[in-house]
């Protein structure tokens, strides 16, 4: 038999340089291809959580449209108390539920009764796809406390603007103290459902009435309490009555210490009025006039934010009742009282974003991005 020529002899496989050439042509293919699905999914994720906070402000407008009034942002002050801590029984979401496909849990909800009644708490515990934004990527269920009847109450990625107090001439927050009211101005969403489209003077195209405040790592308590106090006063709401509700109302049962902790409230789940919040920026620029962090997405890195300044957990701090997104670019999501939705950039200027929050500050709007 004819030996083969070394020509002839079929080879066992690739070298090493070969196979680190193909390993390297792979890798790069991975370098170049990754940005670009990472782009398209965040598109995709942006496209969706934009449909949330459209179906949120349609809602919204359907409900004014019922009922001739916006339903409560949630949260506010009454002017005609020193300014006092008010929450409604019902937080903004429980209202629109109706009006964005989610009759199921409406038609069950007892509207007199806060959330942590025996009838509402099984529904609280509903992860509701519309009110959590897919870019999200910080957020967990379990952030919201579990409750204890079992499971984790529903988490909300959208704030409803219940006002803003920064002052108008030098960008500074401007609270109310005893009667004065400082820069404080209503949104269009208050507690006690004033808010009409007569009343957005300045146009429901240039008004908004909802922001993303998406990236809450933790579950936040509030400041107001779960219970009439003189420092939080409860409120509900019918027809043209607006009732406060006393101690020992027995359609405001007390609250069970696992579901409100520290017999606070917490704003990060969808059924909390105090979900709701005004626009002020963070604790340490509240004495600022050139202001060191942007209005929207203050503190955004390190994720948590920073010791020195602004840890999250700390009220208005980051993600904790402030817009805040985690979308590529620095855009913020914001519903507008027409039903449109518009991304802003969080290099806004504060003012800009302030005229944006008071639906009558009758200023001519400049343009922003």
């Amino acid at each position: 038999m004819p030996r083969l020529s070394p020509r002839h002899v079929a080879r066992a496989g690739f070298t090493l340089v070969e196979l680190l050439v193909v390993i390297a042509i792979i890798a790069t293919l991975i370098g170049l291809l990754l940005p670009a699905v990472q782009s398209a999914r965040e598109a995709a994720n942006r496209m969706a959580c934009a449909n949330n906070i459209k179906q949120l402000s349609l809602g919204a407008a359907n409900y004014e449209s019922g009922q001739r009034r916006y339903p409560t942002s949630g949260e506010g002050k009454d002017p005609t108390a020193s300014y006092v801590d008010c929450l409604n029984v019902n937080s903004f979401h429980v209202q629109v539920l109706p009006y964005i496909e989610e009759g199921s849990i409406a038609s069950k909800w007892n509207y007199k009764q806060p959330y942590w009644s025996t009838n509402n708490l099984p529904l609280a515990t509903a992860q509701i796809k519309g009110f959590t934004c897919p870019s999200n990527g910080i957020s967990q269920d379990s952030f919201g406390g579990t409750a204890s009847i079992g499971g984790n109450f529903g988490r909300n990625d959208y704030m409803p603007t219940a006002y803003t107090d920064i002052d108008p001439n030098n960008g500074q927050r401007n609270k109310p103290s005893g009667t004065l009211p400082g820069a404080f101005k209503v949104g269009l969403l208050t507690y006690d459902q004033t808010g009409k489209v007569s009343s957005c003077t300045d146009g429901t195209t240039k008004t908004v009435i909802l922001w993303e405040d998406a990236g809450r790592e933790s579950q936040h308590v509030g400041k107001r309490d779960a219970a009439v106090t003189s420092s939080t006063v409860w409120v509900r709401v019918k027809g043209n009555t607006v009732q406060k509700i006393a101690s020992g109302d027995t359609d405001f049962p007390s609250a069970n210490a696992t579901d409100m902790p520290s017999s606070k409230t917490v704003p990060n789940r969808w059924c909390d009025p105090d979900n709701a919040s005004g626009l002020s920026g963070p604790p340490q620029d509240e004495n600022a006039s050139v202001r060191t962090q942007p209005i929207l997405n203050n503190t955004k890195n390190p994720i948590g934010g920073t010791s020195t300044t602004c840890l999250w957990p700390t009220n208005n701090c980051g993600p904790n009742d402030e817009p805040f997104s985690t979308h590529a670019g620095g855009l913020v999501g914001a519903g507008m009282a027409d039903g449109s939705v518009k991304f802003i950039s969080d290099t806004i200027d504060v003012q800009i974003a302030r005229m944006l929050s008071d639906p009558r500050d009758g200023a001519v709007m400049p343009a922003y991005d």
